[in-house]
């Protein structure tokens, strides 16, 4: 497959111009026109780059890329020794940041609920990030706890753990700063990946439960059902990589 073939494909399939983002998506890095070998995984870092090399790797799709608004336009340190190593073996570098948090279908929220099987109802009108949907009722122990079977992640928990829970919110990644956004939403319970300290008090005196289910974690789904996909639609050789990050 043609890298300019699978890059339309995923800029259009994502719809990347809809979002007004904090880093460039589609390509990043240019490499290989040519595209036989993608490794997919949610954060690009020298482990990552170097399990790409050493797989024969032509291509590699992340979450979170080099590139972002407000970092220096140096490149120098970290960053040159990742982008040299890219280039000196060739290998494309495709980034979907908020464009793949919010698909319908492949997206990091959507994605998630299917792994902790929420029923969605929609998205908040005002800010489209964050998913509401139901539960069967559980207490927050109960959900909590099905939370760490079924990620394999100790999340942070605030609130009653007897509270029953059955309408949730949530948003994945590091989108702590919408809390109050949620505690207006008659909502029982709102997961996202982060935590900050102001958050114990809001959840206790609002009654809105908060689960910081990891960043990562929480990201980790839709990545994995782009590679999968890629795999299936055009029998590319594409391949999730776990590097799991607890944070």
């Amino acid at each position: 497959m043609q890298r300019t073939e699978l890059v339309k494909y995923l800029d259009n399939l994502l719809q990347k111009d809809k979002f007004k983002d904090y880093c460039p998506n589609g390509l990043q890095i240019e490499g290989s026109l040519e595209i036989k070998k993608i490794i997919c995984g949610v954060s690009l870092s020298q482990d990552l780059i170097d399990i790409a090399i050493k797989d024969g790797a032509d291509t590699i799709i992340v979450h979170h890329g080099i590139f972002w608004n407000k970092d220096d336009y140096a490149i120098t340190g970290i960053k040159y020794q990742r982008i040299a190593k890219l280039i000196k073996n060739n290998i494309n570098l495709i980034v979907y940041h908020l464009p793949l948090d919010n698909h319908e279908i492949y997206g990091n929220n959507v994605q998630l609920a299917k792994q902790l099987g929420i029923k969605i109802i929609g998205q908040n009108e005002t800010q489209s990030l964050i998913w509401h949907g139901t539960i069967p009722d559980s207490t927050l122990k109960e959900f909590t706890h099905k939370y760490q079977q079924i990620t394999n992640h100790q999340p942070i928990t605030m609130g009653n753990e007897n509270k029953i829970i059955k309408n949730i919110a949530w948003c994945t990644g590091g989108a702590d700063s919408f809390f109050n956004q949620v505690i207006n939403m008659n909502v029982d319970c709102y997961i996202t990946g982060e935590i900050n300290e102001p958050i114990k008090s809001l959840a206790e005196e609002s009654g809105v439960a908060y689960i910081a289910g990891g960043h990562y974690v929480t990201e980790r789904y839709g990545i994995k059902a782009i590679s999968q996909l890629l795999l299936e639609k055009f029998s590319l050789d594409s391949q999730f990589v776990e590097l799991y990050n607890p944070i």
